[in-house]
């Protein structure tokens, strides 16, 4: 069985990318990424030591294609939101945050907006779901995990492995480990974007999926939801394409933020 997936998941690897494919919605022009259709193993194998238990059992599953935010949604992006909408957040439990968007340290306007709970974040689908006519919403837990092993599966060397160069997380406190000056986070694509064109899927802000957490061969209790990528504080481990977390859906954390799926 094992063996098969590593054969499996090495052709899938293997593939040529084109130059990528993208499409920027104009009225806040974030840019998207077409990720096509495709299957995949999804979970974590033995092999790796780093593997949690609700990433097992690895198993192939297919993917619709879709296209995906070329990276989180950014301070920027948010305000415009709340400028025309005036949008005030029903729900929010601040851990490390001072109000909703507004973390304890300073952020830029291209830094990925965090403090951000879930129910803001399909707050901001729906209103650009609205004004774009195109069906927006948060990433599906598959989809994210598949844009992100589609151009590097860490579990088969597919690709670099991630280090200080390549993204944003906790390299020590010192904080700072080659192109990683960070402390905090980063702007969105100050590190190179996969082979797929898409950016800071690994560090910078772990990212809220639209999916309820739950455990393979388990109903769902459906009370958190589930947090994909790690962040500016995660160890190494968090960054791998199959580590995930699950959290309260109205709670604000400075080390989550989201980007967005849409189906045209």
């Amino acid at each position: 069985m094992i063996k098969n997936i590593a054969i499996f998941v090495l052709i899938f690897c293997s593939i040529a990318y084109a130059t990528p494919k993208n499409w920027i919605e104009k009225h806040t022009n974030i840019e998207f990424i077409w990720v096509p259709s495709g299957c995949f193993i999804k979970g974590c194998l033995p092999k790796d030591k780093d593997c949690y238990f609700d990433e097992k059992p690895p198993r192939k599953v297919c993917v619709k294609g879709f296209w995906i935010s070329k990276h989180e949604i950014t301070v920027k992006q948010w305000r415009k939101f709340v400028q025309e909408t005036s949008y005030k957040p029903a729900k929010k439990e601040l851990w490390g945050c001072v109000d909703t968007a507004k973390p304890q340290f300073k952020q830029t306007e291209d830094d990925p907006v965090v403090c951000i709970n879930w129910y803001d974040a399909k707050a901001f689908a729906n209103w650009l779901s609205k004004i774009s006519g195109i069906k927006i919403r948060l990433p599906k837990e598959i989809e994210w995990e598949y844009a992100c092993k589609g151009a590097q599966n860490r579990l088969f060397s597919c690709g670099d492995d991630i280090d200080g160069n390549k993204a944003n997380f906790w390299s020590g406190f010192g904080g700072k480990w080659g192109k990683d000056k960070f402390k905090f986070t980063a702007p969105v694509c100050f590190f190179s974007p996969n082979p797929l064109g898409v950016c800071d899927l690994s560090g910078n802000v772990w990212e809220w999926m639209e999916d309820w957490y739950s455990i393979p061969n388990i109903p769902s209790l459906k009370n958190k939801k589930v947090i994909k990528g790690g962040g500016w504080e995660s160890q190494k481990k968090f960054l791998r394409c199959s580590a995930r977390k699950s959290i309260l859906p109205e709670r604000n954390y400075d080390t989550v933020g989201f980007r967005l799926i849409a189906i045209k």
